[in-house]
């Protein structure tokens, strides 16, 4: 029963949060895009701790905006008692239609609309309602999850209807489906559609007076859930009754089966009557088959008689072969006797064409010579003439001379002067001359040096990139030990990640590096695989041009312009699903890399055949094993082979050896900490070596400067000196330009005559001279004519010694070629009875196939041979009886084993049926007494809440001294509420009450289903209006005292006015603003004022 008490006085009222004025929807500027404010509750719950005592469900504020009246309104609840007080028109029902609508309520459940659209404010095209729920307290659903708030949003307009949002107490979408909403009202069970929960003002008006008993008792059945469980019991009473209908079934199906199984026993027993009739036509059978053997036996006997002539003959046929090959052979050996001597003949032949060559050519220079020296002897003669004419010239020139001649004093001062300067100019010359060749000498040692300095500084950038590239390749191990796959490069990682996050690009995902789908079987060639094929490890594959145009578009992201140089190779190539089959391998039992990589991917293998003909590259474990192959001839199909250390051998028309520089292997490394030591001290080694050279480059470039200076030095010298010899040889040109005294010009060319005339006589004498050589025949010239003429008759010797060799040697030709068609068809007669024996011992063999399998048939029919003659015929009419007999009744008769077999299964599934259907027969009166059972539960909760329901409403009643009851017929479904007021008669019907009455009597039988119906929140709208002053102050206290006694929230909407309430700290007013018509009469007022 509900306690009776005061409340404690206080004040605590609320106005709704509405926008500023220019916001209002008066003015009709505000911006309908502006999102609800949903993060001042996440603010505040932040700040507080979770509390168990909080009633989870309950709603701690509600938004709109453009719906119905409301531009936009927004209320903070009370988890107990709120007051939502305004005029009629101010939009007091708008928030009940927006808490219904938003927690998953149709626009049929407000009593307003059908269409959720109409809600939507006029001349707005969207609206959005928002409530936060509380989540904390011992029925919180998924903290984790949703927080100690849960933000649910409905969004709708005109055309595109309706969505939901649920964040959580941070603002972040958790979902967006109307499952979650369901999921959600349900677990805090709030029924939008429960008039217990909301409790509109129609409803409320027109409870008592319109609804009939029926009505009135559907409504108790669904205020209380009662509803839910008859529809539960019709749904299991329909389920019991499926059920018995198909154990009907089933036991007509149990009927079935057990005549299909009497069926089979009486074939089985027929189907043993036949099997004694098969039996016995399986005995003839195996006699005629004993028959077919001991047949097959005699044609046997007969083909190895034939075996054992054809063996004979081919015997004979092979010992006359043999001996004409033996003759054969010794005239072969006379051949190469004669061949040898021929080839003697043959050699001696040609060194004697050699002499004689030779001999010849001497007698050609000797001719030669003679006539070179006819020829100086006919240039002496034209030598002669032509000095005898010059020296006839010049005497007319002498005595022309000596008729002009005239003296001159300053000419001996002038040739003094000419030899001072020939003088200085020789010492000059030969100063010049020592000086350039110390120039030269200086120079060359200059350039000497520099290409000394070129070699250090070049021998300091090798150092130093090898240096570069050794600490890469540690730093790449280093970081292997986490991805192994940095191995292949220091952008590898990217890149794969790249190619991870643009994988929609790609038609087909790019392969690589090549390396990771290859694994070694024996780790000792590491070295040698990495020499042949170490280029291509770390490159990728593509299968197509736009997949390559993708992954360079990714190369040119992750690799830097400066480190171009760790770009990966790309091939595009067709991705195969299995490994080429025809391979061109080398003969023999090399061993090539391909056999000594294990691959994962048929593209890779396919690939490493294609690019690094990995099948022609063969390993091999000594040196000289592998020289002398390779130096030799390659094996065919092998373009290479590699030795463990990595040296490479090749002999493409030119043998080659390459060796390796490589101290380990870069990519097959299997213990990748001892790899980074021996890297560190390989650093240090190199270093070292850096310093070394760099000392030696200082040095170096000491020399060079000081010799550039030297050279510099002698170059000014030089020129110096030049610059003299030139004056010098000025200055005689000018004075050799003088002209020398007649008697001296007239001495000089007595003295050219005088020349003239001794290189006539010389020439006289030579010519004399070169004739007498030529008349002359030499001791050595007889000598090599002599020789030579022996030469040619020894030579026209052997040529008749060659073609005697000839004659015979083609003579043992044509013998050889007799006996090699005696052999021959010796040959054909041996193998056409080669192949009649081959074909007699096949038909042997297939004749004993045939008797074993034969016998192996018979054996089966029949398993001892018959000692008697078998007589066929007889046997077979006695066969083709049973046979007959058999075809007659071949479709009654069926095999026994089978037949068994099927009975047993029928059996087995007739019992199996048999006990599912007895489990079936226990189920089916299971469910008949639990549904009982259930439909009595059922009428004892309905009596019972039926009484609880009723002493609550007389108990409610006597708060204002009215008497009453609510009787229930449950038989007819029927409620009636008969009531008695204060001083007057009793009324069995609601709508002889007056409206004050009524509604006091609707707020008393709501509190009495409040009593047996539990809900974290309930919502009533005007339920007072048609109450006097009295009555509505009395059913307020009563419904705040039950209201403060259940500690649920309640919204209370009504719009008279509370002020003789006492305010205390559990309750909350809330006063809707002024409607617009209100508004404008007030304004009217003012305006006439």
């Amino acid at each position: 029963m509900p306690k009776r008490g005061s409340s404690t006085s206080g004040i605590n009222s609320s106005v709704p949060h509405k926008k500023s004025k220019n916001s209002q929807s008066t003015n009709g500027h505000y911006d309908e895009n502006t999102p609800l404010n949903q993060s001042s509750y996440s603010t505040q719950l932040s700040e507080k701790g979770p509390d168990l005592h909080k009633n989870a469900g309950s709603i701690l504020r509600i938004s709109v905006k453009n719906f119905m009246c409301h531009t936009f309104l927004e209320f903070d609840f009370n988890e107990n008692l709120n007051m939502v007080i305004g005029n009629n028109g101010s939009g007091k029902s708008a928030i009940m239609n927006a808490i219904t609508l938003t927690l998953g309520g149709r626009a049929t459940s407000t009593s307003r609309c059908s269409n959720i659209g109409r809600f939507i404010q006029h001349g707005k095209s969207m609206a959005e309602i928002s409530v936060v729920l509380c989540n904390q307290g011992l029925e919180a659903i998924d903290v984790e999850r949703f927080g100690r708030s849960i933000t649910i949003i409905r969004k709708f307009s005109v055309k595109s209807g309706s969505r939901y949002i649920i964040k959580n107490e941070y603002g972040k979408t958790v979902s967006e489906k109307r499952d979650m909403i369901e999921t959600i009202v349900a677990h805090f069970n709030i029924q939008v559609d429960n008039p217990m929960c909301m409790l509109n003002q129609d409803t409320a008006k027109n409870f008592l007076n319109t609804k009939s008993t029926k009505e009135k008792y559907n409504f108790f059945l669904k205020a209380t859930q009662l509803q839910k469980m008859v529809d539960d019991l019709e749904q299991n009473t329909v389920e019991v009754r499926n059920a018995k209908l198909s154990l009907t079934e089933h036991l007509k199906k149990r009927k079935e089966l057990q005549a299909q199984q009497e069926d089979l026993q009486a074939q089985l027993k027929f189907a043993q009557s036949v099997r004694d009739a098969k039996s016995n036509a399986e005995n003839l059978q195996g006699q005629l088959e004993w028959a077919e053997v001991i047949k097959l036996e005699h044609t046997l006997a007969d083909i190895e008689k034939k075996v054992v002539e054809c063996g004979f003959a081919v015997e004979e046929y092979t010992k006359k072969r043999d001996a004409l090959i033996e003759d054969t052979k010794n005239e072969k050996t006379k051949r190469d006797e004669l061949l040898r001597k021929a080839q003697e003949v043959a050699n001696t032949a040609i060194e004697e064409k050699r002499i004689h060559d030779e001999l010849e050519r001497r007698m050609k220079t000797f001719n030669k010579d003679r006539r070179d020296l006819l020829n100086e002897v006919n240039k002496f003669e034209k030598e002669l003439q032509l000095q005898v004419e010059l020296k006839k010239k010049l005497q007319n020139k002498i005595a022309e001379m000596r008729r002009k001649a005239s003296g001159n004093t300053d000419y001996d001062r002038v040739r003094q002067r000419i030899e001072e300067l020939q003088v200085l100019i020789a010492e000059q010359r030969q100063i010049l001359s020592m000086k350039e060749n110390e120039q030269a000498n200086f120079r060359q040692l200059y350039d000497d040096e520099r290409q000394a300095l070129f070699d250090d500084q070049t021998a300091v950038k090798q150092h130093e990139e090898s240096l570069r590239k050794r600490r890469g390749h540690i730093q790449q191990l280093k970081a292997a030990k986490q991805d192994r796959v940095t191995i292949y490069g220091r952008y590898t990682l990217a890149i794969l990640k790249e190619i991870e996050r643009q994988a929609h690009r790609f038609k087909q995902l790019p392969i690589g590096p090549v390396g990771r789908h290859i694994h070694l079987i024996d780790r000792k060639w590491a070295v040698a695989i990495e020499q042949a094929i170490g280029n291509i490890i770390p490159s990728y594959l593509c299968s197509c041009r736009e997949d390559e145009r993708v992954f360079l578009e990714i190369l040119s992201r992750c690799v830097p312009p400066q480190d171009m140089d760790y770009r990966p190779s790309v091939t595009v190539m067709k991705f195969q699903s299995t490994v080429y089959q025809q391979l061109r391998i080398p003969p023999g039992n090399f061993t090539t890399i391909l056999s000594m990589l294990n691959i994962d991917n048929p593209t890779v293998a396919c690939f490493l055949i294609d690019q690094g003909r990995v099948e022609q590259r063969i390993l091999m474990d000594n040196y000289e094993t592998a020289r002398r192959i390779m130096e030799k001839s390659a094996p065919p199909n092998c373009i290479a082979a590699y030795l463990p250390n990595g040296t490479e051998m090749q002999n493409l028309n030119v043998f080659r050896c390459y060796t390796c520089k490589s101290q380990g292997p870069r990519y097959f490394v299997e213990d990748l900490g001892e790899q980074i030591i021996r890297g560190e001290k390989e650093c240090v080694t190199i270093e070292r070596e850096i310093l070394e050279a760099k000392e030696k480059l200082k040095e170096t470039q000491k020399r060079v400067s000081e010799h550039q200076q030297t050279v510099v030095s002698l170059d000014e010298t030089i020129n110096e000196i030049k610059s003299k010899c030139g004056r010098f040889g000025k200055e005689l040109r000018e004075l050799q330009l003088i002209e020398a005294p007649n008697d001296s010009n007239i001495d000089d060319c007595e003295n050219e005559v005088a020349e003239y005339e001794t290189r006539i006589e010389t020439i006289k004498e030579r010519i004399k001279d070169q004739k007498a050589k030529s008349e002359v025949e030499s001791p050595e010239y007889r000598q090599v004519l002599d020789d030579l003429g022996q030469a040619r008759q020894r030579v026209i010797e052997k040529r008749e010694e060659a073609e005697q060799c000839k004659s015979a040697l083609q003579a043992c030709d044509a013998l050889k070629e007799n006996g090699q068609r005696a052999v021959n068809e010796l040959q054909r007669g041996l193998d056409e009875n080669q192949r009649k024996l081959e074909q007699q011992e096949a038909s042997k063999k297939f004749i004993e196939t045939k008797l074993e399998t034969q016998t192996q048939i018979a054996q089966k029919l029949c398993q001892e041979r018959p000692t008697d003659e078998i007589d066929v015929k007889t046997v077979k009419r006695s066969l083709d009886t049973l046979l007959k007999f058999i075809e007659t009744n071949k479709n009654l008769t069926l095999d026994v084993d089978r037949i068994d077999k099927r009975l047993e299964a029928a059996t087995e599934t007739y019992h199996s049926f048999n006990r599912t259907v007895d489990k079936q027969e226990k189920l089916v009166n299971k469910l008949s007494k639990a549904s009982r059972y259930r439909g009595q539960q059922y009428k004892n909760l309905l009596e019972s809440t039926a009484k609880l329901t009723s002493s609550c409403f007389a108990s409610f009643l006597e708060s204002r001294n009215y008497t009453g009851e609510a009787i229930f017929d449950h038989l007819e479904g029927t409620l009636s509420l008969e009531i008695t007021p204060r001083g007057d008669e009793l009324h069995k019907d609601t709508r002889s009450l007056s409206g004050g009455e009524r509604s006091f009597s609707t707020v008393c039988f709501m509190l009495a289903l409040w009593e047996v119906v539990e809900m974290p929140l309930r919502c009533l709208d005007e339920f007072d209006v048609f109450m006097d002053h009295v009555t509505r102050r009395t059913a307020m206290n009563l419904v705040l005292e039950v209201a403060r006694e259940k500690k649920k929230q309640y919204i209370f909407l009504t719009p008279q006015d509370l002020s003789f309430l006492k305010i205390t700290d559990d309750m909350r007013i809330l006063r809707m603003p002024q409607p617009k018509r209100t508004l404008m009469q007030i304004n009217n007022d003012h305006d006439s004022d």
